[in-house]
């Protein structure tokens, strides 16, 4: 005779048995797939991982950053933006759109409020700062990236005007900051380039006083074609 125990033992043995076995049957079908699973669609980003750089920032993956398709990049002039340099930002911009062929920028005027600092609110923006942090005193200007994947989907621009002075034509001092030449350099980034160690490039990191950069090199252009 079987007690009540004995059953009900032999029952969840038999089950951890039947548990057992339908775990060794997923493993084995897990292990015979080839390559990392890392989740859904993470197969083509590892495939397209470590790309050339080709002079544009890179995500973890490797991907190069940029807009992609979705060109033109609207900037916003916001109103702390000095009118008298309107044609400046406008000249800058053609610049890299004569090199594209296409129209990969346009600036529109934001009357949002001048003090206004730059923030992640999926606008591209160009601000003239009068307070600037000290410890970056010795920094022209800043563009702020922010992308998903490869994707761009933000570039705030901010140029030092508390510790700088900008020309247009002809500096007054050997301290004078092209502004042409500045913010092309600016814009390059917004475009998802970054420093080029090497020059002639306007993505060159360094921008000494009172001289004039202001035309895109060979380097420059065959960066563009490898994203537009």
């Amino acid at each position: 005779m079987v007690s009540v125990c004995a059953i009900e033992e032999y029952s969840c043995k038999l089950n951890l048995m039947r548990v057992l076995s339908f775990l060794f049957i997923i493993l084995t079908l897990v292990s015979c797939e080839k390559g990392p699973h890392v989740g859904p669609g993470d197969d083509q980003r590892l495939a397209s991982a470590a790309q050339n750089d080709c002079g544009y920032v890179q995500n973890l993956y490797g991907e190069r950053v940029s807009w992609k398709m979705n060109i033109p990049v609207t900037l916003k002039r916001t109103a702390s933006y000095p009118a008298e340099f309107n044609e400046v930002l406008d000249k800058a911009v053609q610049h890299w759109n004569d090199a594209a062929g296409l129209v990969l920028l346009r600036v529109i005027d934001d009357s949002a409020d001048a003090t206004k600092a730059p923030s992640k609110d999926a606008k591209n923006t160009i601000h003239w700062m009068q307070e600037w942090s000290d410890s970056q005193s010795k920094v022209q200007a800043l563009t702020d990236l922010a992308w998903r994947g490869g994707q761009l989907y933000e570039a705030d621009v901010r140029v030092n005007a508390k510790d700088f002075s900008y020309f247009i034509s002809e500096a007054k001092t050997p301290y004078d900051i092209h502004l042409e030449s500045l913010l092309i350099h600016e814009l390059g980034h917004v475009l998802g380039l970054k420093h080029r160690s090497t020059v002639p490039s306007v993505m060159w990191s360094v921008l000494n006083g009172a001289s004039i950069r202001s035309t895109l090199s060979s380097a420059d252009k065959e960066s563009l074609k490898c994203e537009y």
